[in-house]
């Protein structure tokens, strides 16, 4: 990269770079609490089993609506709205999902309750990232298209939005430095409590490691280069390589230290670790007073006998039929007026004259068959391109087990079979004429038709008297073609692919007297 920003670069990170960032991240996180919670508290019926599809569609969700609503510059509300749908139709999915899984009807569970917080947590940290990683784009769209002294002013100019950008990018770094601290305690907490982690939660939690590793340092690299941007120092490619290589040996070291911490055999002795235990344990060592361990043992027998006055049964309270009316009453006036709250929230912009005109103005459903078509256009596409593959992987294996079964028979027979003509040469023979059918169409949009009693050299003498240049080519195409044609042997391949160049070299000449001519010869 050079010191100017290219629109191609900038929009590279607003469309892929920036939004990646900002799902990856926090989806490797609560999955790899997810599985680590699971391997804590195993006896606790968690719910779904699988939650990374839901935080990967509702990260994306964020991503690309973040970037659509930033382009509309819509308001904060609108942001608050897309989250109640997301939340609602997950809800919705979850709940169904989870009266067909128990079998006992559509009911409310409090094992909700963790998904749908997991959902959330996915995208406000989504939000938080992408939100911060604008500020950069906001300055680096200040700053595309100049380069030299033109992008140092700028800079200087937007002092404020480079300086905020900088805190921004610090402030994801601490973020990312709280996760993986996150990660650690949770593994130290598991290992403290004998629990064995699964295979799925080690390789998640080693994702997360090395994910945040590599994302620290895409953010030095954010930092660096928009500080030699404003020095006037260009940014050449091999720099940001030798970033990614950097960080991508720190991991292959860290992983092998790892592989060499986790064998059987330890790397100290046990002498030596004793010896260290018992060195840090002196460090810690305090004199005790003589009445310190009765003390002890009273308070904690105070605390035993509180506890168990605690877990001793109590009556339960009196409530009147009335309070319980009024409670209940209270209860559903509440859920409804909230329900109609939310609803009238998400529903109050459809119900504006603004909104109906700015739909007029877009035309959605144009747009939606316009984008409609194009995916049908791609999907027939990549369609026919999977036959042909199929097909020439097909043709692949037939031409191989033919000429395995012709080498086989020259080796017994000491000669070829010539009686019947092979797939790679009936192939040959078509390629040939289709060609030479290409070759016949030039002819007649020249006005030399052909006709069926003439021999491919009476033609190519035709053709000559229109295009008398093109006489030593004509000659070589009839050549090639009869040898292919009235041949039972395989012709070579330079000598095909010679009249294949020969026959569009010949149908690029277009004489401007060719018309004329070819008149005179009807």
């Amino acid at each position: 990269m050079s010191s100017s920003i290219s629109e191609r670069y900038l929009r590279l990170h607003r469309t892929a770079v920036h939004p990646l960032f900002s799902i990856l991240l926090p989806l490797l996180f609560l999955v790899s609490v997810d599985q680590l919670l699971r391997v804590l508290f195993p006896g606790i019926p968690w719910f779904p089993r699988h939650l990374a599809p839901l935080l990967l569609g509702a990260a994306v969700e964020e991503a690309v609506m973040g970037n659509l609503l930033f382009k509309e510059r819509a308001s904060f509300l609108a942001r608050i709205r897309e989250l109640c749908v997301l939340l609602a139709l997950a809800f919705g999915y979850l709940f169904i999902l989870l009266a067909v899984q128990s079998r006992e009807g559509l009911r409310f569970s409090p094992i909700l309750v963790y998904p749908m917080a997991l959902i959330l947590l996915q995208w406000l940290f989504s939000s938080g990232l992408h939100s911060g990683l604008r500020e950069r784009e906001i300055l680096l769209s200040a700053l595309m298209g100049r380069g030299g002294a033109n992008l140092r002013h700028t800079l200087r100019d937007s002092s404020y939005q480079a300086g905020l950008t900088i805190r921004v990018l610090h402030g994801i770094k601490a973020a990312l430095i709280v996760f993986q601290v996150l990660i650690v305690t949770l593994l130290i907490t598991a290992a403290l409590l004998k629990r064995q982690p699964t295979l799925a939660s080690g390789l998640v939690t080693a994702l997360h490691a090395m994910g945040g590793v590599l994302a620290i340092g895409l953010i030095h690299s954010f930092e660096e280069e928009q500080l030699l941007l404003g020095s006037g120092v260009p940014v050449p490619l091999r720099y940001e390589r030798r970033r990614i290589l950097f960080s991508v040996s720190i991991l292959a070291i860290a992983a092998a230290l790892v592989a060499l911490a986790a064998r059987n055999a330890s790397l100290l002795p046990l002498s030596a670790l004793i010896a260290l235990l018992r060195k840090l344990a002196s460090l810690f060592r305090f004199p005790a007073g003589r009445g310190m361990a009765e003390a002890l043992q009273k308070t904690l027998l105070e605390r035993q006998r509180y506890y168990n006055a605690m877990l001793a049964p109590q009556p339960p309270p009196v409530v009147s039929p009335l309070a319980l009316f009024l409670v209940e009453l209270l209860r559903r006036l509440f859920i409804t007026l909230l329900g109609t709250g939310l609803f009238l929230f998400i529903v109050s912009p459809l119900l504006s004259q603004d909104f109906v005109d700015r739909l007029r103005e877009l035309q959605p459903f144009a747009a939606l068959r316009k984008k409609l078509r194009a995916f049908l256009r791609f999907s027939a596409r990549l369609w026919l391109r999977l036959l042909h593959w199929l097909r020439l992987s097909r043709r692949a294996a037939l031409l191989a087990v033919e000429d395995e079964e012709h080498r086989g028979r020259a080796s017994r027979r000491r000669k070829a079979h010539s009686s019947r003509l092979s797939v790679r040469k009936r192939m040959q023979m078509s390629r040939v004429q289709r060609a030479f059918a290409m070759l016949l169409r030039w002819g007649e949009e020249l006005g030399v038709p052909y006709l069926f009693f003439y021999s491919p050299e009476e033609y190519a003498n035709r053709l000559i008297t229109v295009v008398p240049t093109g006489a030593g080519q004509l000659y070589y195409v009839v050549e090639v073609f009869e040898e292919v044609i009235f041949s039972t042997h395989l012709v070579a391949f330079a000598r095909i692919s010679q009249y294949f160049r020969t026959i569009r070299l010949l149908r690029r000449l277009t004489p401007g007297a060719a018309g004329e001519a070819g008149g005179k010869l009807r």
